[in-house]
């Protein structure tokens, strides 16, 4: 007996939106594959910007009734011979059975299990349900399906039905690339978007979090797929907010500026000491110096009259010392600011360093010519006791210095920054808007990521001259256009452009470049890419494979392997897994945030080091700190995670992704494991086989009824499936798979024995095949690691292209698992295979006829 696993099956669902997580086996691993979903064109129009929706080509059958007359069939419609025959044995042989034994459940109206058999009106759409084909033929090999309760076909039937389903899959896999996939109008991410922005301008500041950018939805598994990547209304402002805040800390206005010296100025003193007053001590003079600080005494005022040209927000720069006198706070006076006689900001003189420092204020000032006054006072304290150094805190001051208008947050713009968008200033020899043609031409290209054109740059120009006009300095004015530029479509989305004619095309060198930085690095191409996309070298081979190896060196390719491993291992379930401290005390955050360190420290590993992605199945060491030695028995007791090299003599349930901590603990319940849960990951994750979601009439599993509580779960779930034949099926292939994996408690550790008993962790695969804990199933897995290393590989393609694979991408994933077959499995032949195939780098021509995915 075997274990066949089918072809590899992406989950979807409605709408290919993830739904939300909870318990039970419906979590968001759900079934979510579509392939009869077309997106139909829109354009929406909000104030003077178009926001494009994704554009998609809506296909219609072909024009003839396929399935009762013999069509003529075209050249595109059949790339092979082998598929020309496979489309006529459909029609003569696999018809009739399905008509007998499968279309009073599989229709489209109501189709069980989300599985429709009727919707085939021409040969391509037969080819496009591909997986569904071989997903029946595993149903077929394992006398699933149809329920045991209906009538069965004949072992010949099947055999017709699995050999025909196979060879269909095969040729598809042998067919020549024809259609590199659709293309549509992807908008930024939200990880895409703040590593933009920060590259872009300079500038590392999480500003997606600053204003609220709100979390992508999620298609096939990802959440970079351009067809559900919109921009809602709502969403444009929180992109505006976004560009005003990176921009004032990347562009240095050139307010003007205020500086006042109080060593070189008079005081004008109003507190002068009354006759007969303060006679206890000596009276020093009221500008005494004290270590190059003016001493500033009680009940004195100094006068700044200022001259604004603009109102906004002013930064003031004390230079200031507290000297002398008691700390008592009876006595502690005031330093008040007025404007225009009015005060405006009133600071306790406890604030003050006992050594020379600097305070800095910002304050909100008019237009026009400003008196700025500041007051050293307590109106407890009599003037003439107030010049009393012995008794009384002073005030040492050495410099008052006014500057702005600023950020009202007070914001000091990085220079690095400015001048490397300022690439030109106005000069004896160059006038301003010529200057700012430099800057925007410059910025445009890398913003737009392609060569910018001559009438962007005129209609950002527009916008300087208006700013000019009404009186703005040069940086003001190229800062308007800048935000022009930081919401306009051409930005926000990456916009290819489609060729001409019916034949595919290469995409251009800065189309590859902006697909290799967004693949590698989620952000836009650097200064290298562009020069090579400058000088069209990017697309030969050697320099292609070159800069691949070069981006993943960079420490910005973790961000890429983080993210895929985060969506695709569904490791923000972490954050929310269910077993609880009250029963396991060493489940923490800590422990949390440990275990999803050690996962993705993993994938760095396999990639930076070009490991065999088989390690993923099952591996000899793992990563660990002093959170997680304890669970698994091996590794250090540091603080900072290390390698650790795992003796599989000793523990031989450890290594791979199945023996860490954090895959079994978000896979289980609140006191207890999740057979369910644990076995419906490894077919999602592993396998690629994600069953269907639960009918929804379905009840939950009540263990605390009185009927139940005597029974074990295990009890429990064999009653649930017979009982529930709709339920069956499914059980039959997840349970076995979380059994084997019962051996691991709720949070990982690895026993044996429980409450006083061996663990049972044994099951009987479809088909018929025993299996008896972790290490069996590991073997299982690597006997058929095909099936995992085409599922990898569909998974790092659709993060790649961002968006969903379809039949016409089968030769290219073949071709990509035979690559990594032949290199012993390397996590970077992937990559590269990637990067190197034909859907990466080309592009559907704009006539082209397509079949529906």
């Amino acid at each position: 007996m075997r274990l066949s696993f089918p072809e590899n099956h992406r989950r979807g669902g409605s709408g290919g939106v993830k739904p939300l997580a909870h318990s039970g086996h419906t979590s968001r691993m759900n079934d979510r594959s579509s392939f009869h979903r077309p997106s139909l064109d829109s354009s929406r129009v909000i104030g003077n910007f178009s926001l494009f929706r994704p554009l998609v080509v809506c296909i219609v059958g072909l024009g003839c009734a396929w399935a009762t007359s013999a069509c003529p069939a075209s050249a595109q419609e059949f790339a092979t011979p082998q598929l020309k025959q496979s489309a006529a044995q459909f029609h003569v042989d696999i018809l009739p059975i399905l008509n007998q034994y499968c279309l009073d459940c599989h229709t489209s109206d109501a189709p069980s299990g989300n599985v429709a058999l009727d919707r085939f009106d021409s040969p391509q759409a037969m080819f496009s349900q591909v997986r569904t084909w071989l997903k029946m033929a595993q149903t077929q090999n394992d006398q699933f399906m149809p329920p045991k309760d209906e009538d069965q076909p004949t072992e010949a039937e099947r055999k017709v039905l699995v050999t025909w389903a196979e060879s269909l899959g095969k040729h598809l896999d042998e067919k020549p690339s024809t259609d590199p996939g659709q293309v549509v109008f992807r908008r930024l991410n939200r990880l895409q978007y703040n590593n933009t922005m920060r590259d872009l301008l300079g500038v590392d500041y999480d500003v997606a979090t600053a204003v609220g950018l709100p979390e992508d939805p999620v298609a096939f598994g990802f959440n970079n797929i351009g067809t559900v990547l919109e921009i809602p209304p709502l969403q444009l402002e929180k992109y505006l907010a976004a560009a005003d805040e990176m921009l004032s800390r990347a562009v240095d206005t050139k307010p003007a500026s205020f500086s006042f010296d109080m060593t070189k100025v008079d005081f004008d003193l109003e507190g002068k000491m009354p006759e007969g007053k303060g006679k206890d001590g000596p009276i020093p003079p009221a500008t005494e110096v004290v270590n190059g600080y003016r001493l500033f005494r009680l009940n004195s005022t100094h006068h700044f009259p200022l001259t604004l040209e603009k109102a906004g927000t002013y930064r003031l720069t004390l230079a200031t010392w507290g000297h002398k006198g008691p700390q008592w706070i009876k006595w502690q006076p005031n330093l008040a600011i007025r404007i225009n006689g009015q005060v405006v900001k009133s600071i306790s003189v406890l604030s003050v360093r006992e050594s020379p420092g600097t305070e800095v204020l910002t304050l909100r000032l008019p237009a026009g010519k400003v008196d700025l006054s500041i007051e050293f006072v307590n109106s407890e304290i009599g003037p003439g006791w107030a010049e009393n150094d012995h008794r009384f805190r002073h005030l040492g001051w050495k410099s008052l210095e006014v500057t702005g208008p600023v950020s009202p947050q007070g914001i000091v713009p990085s220079q690095e920054a400015h001048e490397k968008i300022f690439v030109a200033h106005p000069s004896d020899t160059l006038g301003p808007k010529e200057a700012a043609r430099q800057v925007l031409t410059q910025f445009v290209t890398r913003a737009f990521r392609r060569p910018a054109q001559p009438e962007e740059i005129d209609r950002l120009l527009t916008i300087f001259d208006m700013a000019q006009t009404e009186g703005s300095t040069f940086e003001e004015s190229v800062r308007y256009s800048l935000k022009a530029v930081l919401v306009s479509p051409q930005f926000l989305f990456r916009i290819e452009q489609t060729p001409t004619g019916s034949a595919p095309q290469r995409v251009t060198d800065y189309e590859l470049a902006s697909r290799l930085s967004h693949f590698l690095w989620n952000t836009m191409p650097d200064e290298e890419l562009f020069r090579l996309a400058a000088e069209n070298r990017l697309h030969e081979p050697d320099v292609l494979k070159q800069q691949a190896t070069r981006l993943l060196a960079d420490e910005r390719s973790k961000v890429f392997v983080h993210d895929f491993a985060e969506q695709w291992l569904h490791l923000d379930e972490l954050d929310h897994a269910l077993p609880s401290e009250e029963f396991f005390p060493e489940f923490t955050a800590r422990t949390r945030h440990a275990m999803r360190t050690e996962v993705l420290m993993f994938m760095d590993h396999l990639v930076q080091e070009n490991r065999s992605v088989i390690e993923l199945l099952d591996s000899d060491y793992s990563f660990t700190n002093r959170e997680l030695t304890p669970l698994y028995r091996y590794g250090g007791y540091q603080n900072e995670f290390q390698k650790a090299e795992i003796n599989k003599q000793r523990n031989p349930e450890r290594g791979g992704l199945l023996g860490m901590g954090g895959i079994l603990a978000m896979t289980s319940h609140v006191s207890r494991n999740s057979p369910t849960r644990r076995g419906k990951w490894v077919l999602d994750v592993i396998v690629g086989d994600p069953p269907a979601p639960p009918p929804p009439d379905v009840e939950q599993i009540d263990e605390g009824s009185d009927k139940n509580q005597a029974k074990s779960f295990r009890e429990l779930l064999s009653l649930h499936a017979d009982e529930s034949s709709s339920c069956a099926g499914c059980h039959r292939k997840m349970d076995p798979l979380g059994f084997a994996l019962d051996e691991f408690n709720p949070i990982g550790r690895f026993e044996r024995e429980r409450q006083g008993q061996k663990v049972n962790a044994s099951g009987v695969l479809p088909g018929g095949r025993e299996l008896n804990g972790v290490v069996q199933l590991k073997e299982i897995l690597l006997e058929q690691k095909s099936h995992f290393v085409r599922n990898l590989t569909e998974q790092m393609m659709t993060y790649a292209l961002g968006r969903e694979l379809t039949y016409e991408d089968r030769p290219a994933v073949a071709a990509i698992a035979d690559r990594l077959e032949k290199n012993d499995y390397k996590m970077q032949e992937l990559i590269y295979g990637i990067v190197e195939s034909y859907p990466f780098q080309y592009q559907r021509g704009a006539n082209q006829r397509v079949a529906s995915n």
